[in-house]
């Protein structure tokens, strides 16, 4: 039987047994990287999370007896690595809870529905993660954000057909890191049946929170919002380039230094401490400049199929262009808006995906291997941050592109190009777009213009 299924999956560089080969070795050889590398990319790993653990062992719980950097969920990875590894292997624990979480969406993606019609682009959307990660390095297992990664994707995949669920899981996401809430914001303005998804962030909210008052945990359960105004203005921040340069070239009074406080690298300098203060309300107003971009191009009539891929994208790239710390990890998040475009409009998001993969490259490039040539402000690595953070605002440039509001009589001629004549019916047997009623107007007056 094993033989017999082996024959019919095995089918070239798209069949499902190339696939979770491919997945094997690239999770393999990230291992490998993050347990033995010279550079120690797990640091944040062994020092700061198995820390965090031992705190909360000796009954010093983060976010309920003390403040916490992170939302109080963020400490269940944490604490399953160490059920896992326990103490002497806490990092492989780590990874394999990384992995495990990874294969399951892997799954959803390539195994889920594996016989409907848009089957070969999701095993692309798969190939395309899979190279992500790898250019990425052993940052895309390394940090907390990889354990938001899939379950974000997971709710991107069951968005249409169980908004309930995906609620929940983007809620529970971004109890872990932050960012899934911009694409719960995405799936919120562009949905008709948002009360269902906001039923499922509800239940979420309660779980960790009643628990968290009930524990005393009142006064510290927020605290993850509060510690992070402290915060300078970290070297990778796209922000940071223009101070980074300054310092390269030796110009009195900048430099780059590592914060005891904040436990990072910082660049300082004249304007750096108003740059890191003005962040904050310069994000918040490009996140409400780019939803109400979104809200004319949906009143104009923009499909979900074109608008929420480009919704979620800029979104998610506006909480990065615009956030005085730059991590490496914050690419994973361009990993599930990403494979969601190229699974519902692959012409269109072959471009940001490309682009994506070059922003990943140059991330390794920088960290964990170069990642002095940052910190000691060496013109070479700024060079590379420089580009890296170039790239992040052209695709969010793209992103916004992407979503600008056309007339209402060229909305239909958008939707064809989008999606395309054959796709259509494809597109709606996977996502349910029939259910949203201007995609169904839009499929059923194809020679007319939708009013």
């Amino acid at each position: 039987m094993t033989t017999s299924w082996i024959a019919r999956h095995w089918r070239g560089p798209l069949s499902i047994v190339t696939l979770w080969l491919a997945f094997a070795g690239v999770h393999y050889v990230l291992i490998l990287v993050n347990l033995y590398s010279l550079s120690n990319p797990m640091g944040d790993v062994f020092q700061v999370y198995r820390g965090w653990v031992d705190q909360a062992q000796q009954g010093q719980v983060p976010g309920i007896d003390a403040t916490f950097v992170y939302p109080l969920p963020s400490l269940l990875p944490m604490l399953l690595a160490d059920v896992v590894g326990g103490q002497a292997n806490y990092g492989l624990g780590w990874l394999l809870v990384v992995t495990a979480g990874n294969a399951v969406a892997f799954a959803a993606l390539t195994l889920w529905r594996s016989s409907s019609r848009d089957a070969r682009l999701r095993q692309v959307a798969a190939w395309w993660w899979l190279i992500l990660m790898a250019l990425l390095g052993p940052v895309a297992l390394g940090r907390i954000d990889a354990i938001s990664v899939p379950i974000a994707l997971l709710a991107l995949l069951s968005l249409r057909r169980r908004p309930e669920i995906a609620g929940a899981l983007l809620t529970f996401g971004a109890w872990l890191k932050i960012w899934p809430a911009a694409v719960f914001a995405a799936a919120f303005i562009v949905l008709r049946h948002r009360l269902w998804l906001v039923a499922g962030a509800l239940v979420v909210c309660a779980a960790v929170l009643i628990p968290a008052f009930a524990l005393g945990g009142g006064s510290n359960v927020l605290s993850f919002v509060t510690e992070q105004t402290g915060r300078g203005l970290q070297v990778e921040a796209v922000a940071a380039t223009v101070p980074m340069w300054l310092a390269s070239m030796q110009v009195p009074g900048y430099s780059a230094s590592y914060s005891m406080e904040i436990l990072t690298f910082q660049v300082y300098g004249p304007g750096t401490e108003f740059v890191s203060a003005l962040l904050t309300p310069v994000l918040a107003v490009a996140v409400l400049g780019v939803v109400l971009l979104a809200l004319v191009s949906k009143r104009r009539g923009m499909p979900f199929t074109r608008l929420f891929p480009a919704l979620s994208l800029a979104l998610v790239l506006s909480f990065i262009v615009f956030n005085k710390v730059g991590s490496p990890q914050f690419i994973t998040w361009l990993a599930p808006v990403i494979v969601f475009g190229l699974i519902v409009d692959v012409r269109r998001f072959a471009l940001p995906a490309g682009i994506a993969l070059c922003i990943a490259w140059l991330t390794q490039v920088i960290y964990p291997g170069n990642y002095n040539f940052v910190t000691d402000a060496h013109a070479a690595g700024v060079a590379l941050l420089a580009g890296r953070n170039g790239l992040l605002v052209v695709l969010l440039v793209w992103a916004l592109w992407a979503m600008w509001p056309r007339s209402r009589r060229a909305a239909p001629t958008a939707a064809r190009s989008a999606v395309g004549e054959h796709r259509a019916d494809r597109v709606a047997d996977v996502m349910d777009l029939q259910q949203e009623p201007v995609v169904a107007e839009v499929r059923s007056n194809r020679d007319g213009p939708v009013t």
